[in-house]
Parts: structure tokens; C-alpha cells; sequence
């Protein structure tokens, strides 16, 4: 789980899945504002679209599986995903979008 860049409090899975909606939260501890890392933002969207793409590609491809079992995996990919994305973020102090400064 992702620490608080001020107090190193060590934030809850529900604080996270709270703050990944939102985009910035204040610490539970400490009360600053904070935000997902921009470096974080991208690993997890580049691992969570390559991590489905990638294998379905390749089994839509060399083994010719149909839509309907593309789509179920797709509805059993997402909600896994969204439990397990809290544990592979950064947190920050400042809001980054494109390189600028957001408040």
C-alpha cells in the first residue's frame, strides 16, 4: 500500500480505491493533500491495457477464440484489476498532468 509522502502514515486499501477515484485525497494521518504519481498513473494504465491486450491478441490470433469469450474475460479482468491497482501506486504531494502543475 502506498505511504503518505509527509508523515509516511501507510494509507488503507479503501483510502486508495477512494483517492484513485478522485484523483487527490487528504492523508488520513496528517490531513495534506495527496495525489497518485504521475509515474504511477502510467505503469499501472501501460500494465493494466498490456495485460490484457497483449494475451488476448495472441489468443484471438493463433487460436481463434470468439467475442463472447473474449468479453468474459474482459468482465473478469476488470474487477480484479481494480483490487489490485491500489497496491502498485506512488503517492505524491503535488498533482501532475502532462508535466504541469495541477491544484
Amino acid at each position: 500500500m502506498p505511504r503518505c509522502q509527509n508523515c509516511n502514515f501507510k494509507w488503507s486499501w479503501k483510502d486508495v480505491m477512494a483517492l484513485s477515484m478522485k484523483g487527490k485525497k487528504e492523508c488520513p494521518n496528517c490531513q495534506k493533500r495527496q495525489y497518485v504519481s504521475s509515474r504511477s498513473t502510467f505503469w499501472t494504465t501501460f500494465l493494466i491495457t498490456m495485460g490484457f491486450l497483449m494475451p488476448m491478441n495472441v489468443l484471438r490470433y493463433y487460436y481463434e477464440i470468439g467475442w463472447p469469450l473474449i468479453i468474459l474475460a474482459f468482465v473478469i479482468y476488470i474487477p480484479l484489476v481494480l483490487m489490485l491497482t491500489p497496491f502498485l501506486y506512488k503517492l505524491s504531494n503535488t498533482g501532475k498532468r502532462f508535466g504541469k502543475t495541477v491544484e
